[in-house]
């Protein structure tokens, strides 16, 4: 981006150093007779005239084209940025599937519950009591 807004800003200084050299060359010719003056046919009054109409259309063409480019580069990183976190997810599923595992220690055994039989109960299966935690 800092690149983009080098050239504009060099276009743009050199757009103003057209028009100052347009200009006073405009002033020039006018304050001179035009018997002491041989204009040439190439880089005459006229040629600097055409050129200072021509620069502000082309001016916008950088400029279009500028912006477009940078659209363009936005999109190009977003989508290099969404490959890369694919790429980075499918290697840490390689490596989970390729290192050894590690089971967790089977210390711990949550204990079965305790049946509560009633000695006045007319059943003879067991009431299960759970804690709730």
């Amino acid at each position: 981006m800092a690149t983009q807004q080098k050239v504009i800003c060099a276009l743009l200084v050199i757009s103003i150093m057209m028009n100052a050299i347009v200009c006073q060359a405009i002033n020039d010719t006018e304050e001179k007779s035009e018997s002491d003056v041989s204009e040439s046919r190439t880089f005459g009054h006229h040629f600097l005239k055409r050129i200072s109409f021509a620069l502000v259309p082309g001016a916008f063409v950088v400029g279009v084209i500028t912006t477009l480019l940078a659209a363009l580069t936005v999109v190009s990183l977003k989508g290099l940025g969404v490959g890369v976190i694919l790429l980075i997810l499918a290697i840490g599923q390689m490596l989970s599937r390729a290192l050894p595992h590690v089971h967790a220690a089977a210390a711990y055994t949550a204990p079965a519950p305790v049946p509560v039989v009633y000695s006045h109960s007319h059943t003879q299966q067991p009431v299960w009591l759970e804690k709730e935690w």
